[in-house]
Parts: C-alpha cells; sequence; structure tokens
C-alpha cells in the first residue's frame, strides 16, 4: 500500500486497511517500510471485482505481513470466493492490483518467490484414483520440498487407512482431509483457503488449525474465508467486503 510519501506502508499488528482513499482510523502502529526485507508478503491495492457487470466490491486495499493470518468476512454474494480467487490468479480484477512478495518480483528471482496454495469449493480430487495417486499426481506437477512422501503427508491429516481407496468411495469430510494433505506436501508461504473446514469434524478442524498454526510460525501467511472464525494460533486481522461494497449496486 502507498503511503501519503510515497512508500509501501505496512503496520506490525494490524492489516493496513484503506477505503476510499481513508485510512481505517483503526489501524495504529504504521511504519513505512524503507527495507526490502520487511515488505509484506502480500500487498492488495485498490482492489475492484465484478461479477455480471456488477461491483462485488471495489477499492479495497490491504497488506499482509509474514505470520499473519487474514479472515475475508460477508454474507454469500459478497465476494469472499471471488477475493480469494483474485489472490489466487484465477479471477481477473476489473481494477487494482496484487503482489506477492514484492521483493522476488523486483529482484527477477524464480528462486525467491513465494510458494502459494490454494484450496477451493472443489477439492480439486480426481474421484478415480485413491487418495495416494491424488496425492502423488501433486506432488509430481508442483513438487515435493517437504521431505515427506505422499503417504507420510496423509498421515499428518489422520486419513492415511484410506490412501488405498478411490476418492469416489470418501465420505466428503475424508475428501476434504485429502485436499488438504496438499498443504503438507510443500512449504507454501501462502495459503489461500476458500472455506476450509467444510465437512470436517472436530478432530479435522483441530488437525487444519495445527498445520496452520506450523506455516505461520514458520513465516508464512494465511488468507481464507469462512462463516465461523478458526484460530490458526497466529496473528490474526479480518475484512468484511460489506466494507468496500457500492452502496448502489444490485446483486
Amino acid at each position: 500500500m502507498q503511503s501519503a510519501n510515497g512508500k509501501v506502508s505496512s503496520c506490525p499488528a494490524k492489516l493496513t486497511m484503506m477505503r476510499n482513499g481513508q485510512l481505517n482510523n483503526q489501524v495504529k502502529d504504521i511504519r513505512s517500510v524503507d527495507s526490502p526485507v520487511n515488505l509484506p508478503l502480500l500487498s492488495v491495492e485498490t482492489l475492484t471485482c465484478e461479477r455480471s457487470d456488477v461491483a462485488l466490491f471495489s477499492n479495497l486495499s490491504f497488506s499482509l505481513q509474514k505470520s499473519q493470518c487474514l479472515r475475508i468476512l460477508g454474507p454469500n454474494g459478497s465476494g469472499k470466493s471471488t477475493l480469494i480467487r483474485a489472490i489466487a490468479g484465477i479471477h481477473k480484477p476489473v481494477h487494482g492490483s496484487i503482489h506477492w512478495n514484492p521483493v522476488a518480483e523486483d529482484s527477477h528471482s524464480q528462486t525467491g518467490r513465494p510458494k502459494i496454495a490454494y484450496i477451493g469449493h472443489a477439492t480439486g480430487l480426481n474421484n478415480e484414483l485413491t487418495a495416494l495417486e491424488n496425492l502423488a499426481f501433486y506432488a509430481s506437477i508442483h513438487g515435493n520440498l517437504s521431505g515427506l512422501s505422499p503417504t507420510e503427508c496423509l498421515e499428518k491429516l489422520n486419513i492415511a487407512h484410506c490412501s488405498s481407496l478411490p476418492c469416489m468411495q470418501l465420505s466428503a469430510g475424508q475428501r476434504q482431509r485429502v485436499a488438504l494433505a496438499r498443504l503438507v506436501l510443500n512449504q507454501y508461504d501462502l495459503w489461500l483457503l476458500d472455506e476450509p473446514a467444510t465437512s470436517l469434524d472436530d478432530q479435522g478442524i483441530e488437525l487444519l488449525l495445527n498445520l496452520g498454526g506450523t506455516c505461520l510460525k514458520a513465516g508464512g501467511g494465511v488468507v481464507y474465508c469462512s462463516h465461523q472464525p478458526l484460530n490458526f494460533r497466529g496473528e490474526h486481522d479480518s475484512i468484511n467486503l460489506l466494507n468496500f461494497k457500492d452502496e448502489n449496486a444490485q446483486c
């Protein structure tokens, strides 16, 4: 985010948010970032996204620092999933910009770019393949930097006992666990999660929270949308997309 003096601004304890060019008056301890080391993991500037030519939200700006978690709030149809997809590069905004780790972009270093994981509404699993085959497939195309085998990744979500079953035979909660096991394959810098606790039982949610806490502790970031708050055991903040909605827009 650009401050009045043209420098990128961030907040160590709060997300820096802006609406209609004015800083949120609840944001405190904002400091200018002079060192590339302190640039945010994720920066979103004056973002506007539409669906069917109707603005879902507009002029949305925020930055996410390392070890921070951001929850996207809003009623159904407010654009939560669209925002997650826009950050992931799947949905094209009509205005604004999204930067993943500006340090890596400026240096043009492929090795320095953040590794981003996206888990959407759909699990992204091939129902005809087994749980293990699905995870092995993702490891073959996205790599496996965790040092763990696909089976060990499934064990992290307590679903390895279903590794030989076709995913079509798994329950919705079991399929969700297999999908979330992809988060363990690599040491991702940024997690983008759309309703990640869907269909999970209490144990599954606890496993997810533990993994997210490990990501934050390692300096990563988590952006998620959920109708229920998830305590990823790190620094948290939230954005309500209703605060960035055009009052004249009709859905």
